[in-house]
């Protein structure tokens, strides 16, 4: 090691508080609109509001601390979309950057009119309004459509087990927007209809901007699902969102994680899978085996006492 780089050698605590100063002082004086969708948010033990703030594939963590949580007109919740104000700040022991909100208001965005000409194309072609399909009496394996890197496969997975689903997953991997959306989810509905692997279908995505969400009112996506004939559900983005997707699925639920709970609570979830079965079954002969046994002792030792 060269004598230079033995003087510049520095520890964690010297590196990050650099990368702290690096930032803020050319951020602190230039405070700062931006606007995004939040999601992650929760608040924590002493009032400040955290949340992540989202547009398009990119996110930047941000911070209301309590006092100005106290100013503000509404409450931050996951899936409104806001413009807030604030200055990047560096939380120096995790070199997590932050913006810390001074000021925060709404963006009122118009929903969407949802495209009636699709529904009108559907019933020319005797498809709609749908026949709603119930549940089946017995889910042994889920048919989930959505990206495999998305959040709401997470979400989804973990809130499933966490609620006690016990049913098996088959997972499409298509994308959720762009011009080949539509053919990737469409496809990958009529494929898990074709192969009758799966006892229900679940077409899942997270929250986003209203743009992002309109792959779903996609005459390809809403034809798909009408022609079905196993169940499907859908949890697309959040409570205030709507598309023909979820006017024309089995069951809609208002996010990822609530069609993760209506499945998991369904008390056709509880069925034993086949391996289960035997597992059973096994238990039931080892229990009547020893109780055999036990009885053939007792027997013996009473011959042998007298």
């Amino acid at each position: 090691m060269s004598e230079n780089a033995a003087e510049s050698k520095r520890n964690i605590r010297q590196t990050n508080a650099l990368v702290r100063a690096l930032v803020e002082q050319e951020t602190l004086d230039y405070p700062f609109w931006v606007s995004g969708v939040v999601t992650h948010c929760f608040v924590s033990n002493f009032g400040h509001v955290y949340f992540e703030l989202v547009d398009e594939d990119y996110s930047i963590n941000c911070m209301v601390r309590e006092p100005v949580r106290g100013t503000l007109s509404f409450t931050v919740n996951n899936g409104i979309e806001v413009e807030v104000f604030g200055t990047v700040r560096v939380y120096e022991k995790t070199v997590k950057v932050q913006i810390e909100v001074e000021q925060a208001r709404v963006i009122e965005t118009p929903k969407p009119a949802l495209d009636t000409s699709v529904l009108e194309q559907l019933q020319a072609k005797g498809l709609w309004p749908r026949t709603k399909l119930p549940l089946p009496d017995t889910i042994h394996q889920i048919g989930i459509v959505t990206s495999k890197q998305s959040d709401a496969l997470k979400d989804f997975e973990d809130h499933y087990r966490r609620e006690g689903g016990l049913a098996r997953y088959k997972i499409i991997d298509v994308r959720l927007q762009g011009q080949q959306a539509p053919r990737e989810i469409a496809d990958a509905i009529n494929r898990l209809n074709r192969e009758k692997q799966v006892d229900v279908i679940v077409i899942t995505r997270g929250g986003g901007r209203a743009s992002e969400l309109t792959v779903f009112n996609d005459p390809l996506i809403v034809e798909a699902i009408c022609r079905s004939t196993i169940p499907v559900i859908t949890g697309i983005g959040h409570q205030r969102d709507d598309t023909l997707a979820d006017q024309a699925a089995d069951f809609s639920a208002i996010t990822p994680t609530a069609a993760a709970s209506h499945l998991a609570k369904q008390r056709t979830n509880a069925a034993v899978t086949p391996i289960q079965t035997q597992n059973s079954h096994a238990a039931i002969y080892v229990v009547g085996f020893l109780a055999v046994a036990a009885i053939i002792m007792l027997v013996i030792v009473l011959i042998t006492t007298r």
